[in-house]
């Protein structure tokens, strides 16, 4: 399985709410970066729980106009 390694967190304005946010910051294997809040981290998982979400950089092209996203999952962690 594919692991994504944290990178940090940050903090940003939901541009709905006005609120401020924690985002974890993730480096993927294939070298792109994503965020996910990390309240949706914190309130899913269990603190000793391996944490496997659906791949958000996973796609396949099947051609130039159409692009799918996969099943596939990614493990984060924090190495």
């Amino acid at each position: 399985m594919n692991k994504a390694k944290f990178v940090k967190e940050i903090t940003v304005t939901d541009p709905d709410t006005k609120g401020k946010v924690q985002l974890s910051v993730y480096k993927h294997p294939n070298g792109g970066m994503f965020a996910i809040d990390s309240s949706f981290i914190e309130q899913i998982f269990e603190d000793d729980e391996t944490v496997r979400i659906p791949d958000p950089l996973d796609f396949v092209m099947f051609d130039k106009d159409s692009l799918h996203q996969t099943t596939t999952f990614i493990e984060l962690v924090e190495e």
